[in-house]
């Protein structure tokens, strides 16, 4: 939700000797449809159309709750072993140090094909298999963007885009100290295929900064976009 997206990013640029404050989960249900509730829909079976390296596409047949048989196509990521934490993993970045004013972030620019240009995301990248998804996030921080840092803390594995995938990621926030010798002087290690910029932005009226870029015609990463919302508008 939108006020969780703003509870997280406001815990990451907390000083790390305060403690936010613990609440509880809660949630409501109103009855706003008249239709039979979602959760006696299930799936009964799937069936593999076409598959390349890093997609597959499925036929999916399903009943929904007036036991109607319907058929969903789905992508998969085949990359992703069956015990793994999630498909993939995003970093937030809080930037440190004597010369840092208020709290920064970093951003990465870089041509995606499927939207024919470039966008604007947050770090991010698969799992490796055995990783978890801590290191597989610093993995990610230190090869994209140069930098070392320590987590502290992450978010359950949640969907990207329900509609069309089941591709899950945990969002980890790490802390980069920019008095680190080892930040000194970051330099990226990047794959053959890969040409990332590097943005380090400041979080308060990332909103704004967002703003910008769409208007230079860059496409921005909808998760960061709800954060930076969030953040900036929740109560």
């Amino acid at each position: 939700s939108m006020r969780a997206a703003a509870h997280i990013i406001r815990a990451a640029t907390l000083p790390r000797h305060r403690t936010p404050p613990r609440t509880r989960s809660r949630y409501i249900m109103r009855g706003v449809s008249n239709k039979l509730d979602s959760s006696a829909s299930k799936v009964v079976d799937e069936r593999a159309v076409a598959s390349t390296r890093w997609l597959s596409l499925v036929s999916i047949d399903y009943v929904d709750p007036s036991g109607k048989a319907r058929v969903w196509d789905a992508v998969r990521r085949p990359t992703t072993s069956s015990d793994a934490e999630a498909d993939a993993v995003c970093v937030l970045a809080v930037l440190r140090g004597k010369d840092v004013v208020e709290s920064e972030t970093l951003l990465v620019r870089q041509f995606r094909p499927a939207t024919g240009g470039e966008t604007i995301e947050l770090p991010a990248g698969l799992i490796d298999d055995g990783e978890c998804a801590e290191t597989s996030a610093l993995r990610e921080l230190r090869e994209e963007c140069g930098y070392v840092g320590v987590v502290r803390s992450k978010t359950p594995a949640v969907v990207l885009s329900p509609g069309l995938s089941d591709e899950r990621v945990v969002l980890v926030v790490v802390d980069v100290d920019l008095d680190d010798e080892r930040n000194a002087n970051p330099q990226q290690r990047l794959e053959g295929s890969e040409f990332i910029s590097v943005i380090r932005v400041p979080i308060r009226g990332l909103v704004n900064t967002l703003d910008a870029f769409t208007r230079e015609g860059k496409q921005v990463f909808a998760g960061l976009y709800t954060m930076a919302w969030a953040l900036e508008n929740a109560p």
